[in-house]
């Protein structure tokens, strides 16, 4: 699939653990480290939005759907 998260990286930029992010957003931490290891196969849009809502108010700064997800096509896939 083409659609990618950055949600590792943005975590690391901002200085919160996987872990806190779970905690704080009251959702599963496997949830979490499938979204930052890229091996989610769904996830719901009221948990993504869940997660969305709990980093911008743990990073004090607002963040779009762009600073967590990534759209690459299939065929540039094998180039990252």
């Amino acid at each position: 699939m083409g659609i990618t998260f950055n949600l590792e990286e943005l975590l690391r930029e901002i200085g919160i653990t996987k872990n806190a992010l779970a905690r704080e957003a009251k959702i599963r931490p496997n949830t979490i480290y499938e979204m930052c290891n890229n091996t989610s196969k769904r996830i719901e849009f009221k948990t993504f939005n869940t997660v969305m809502e709990t980093l911008i108010r743990l990073s004090g700064r607002p963040l779009t759907l762009h600073d967590v997800l990534e759209y690459i096509p299939e065929n540039e896939l094998e180039k990252h």
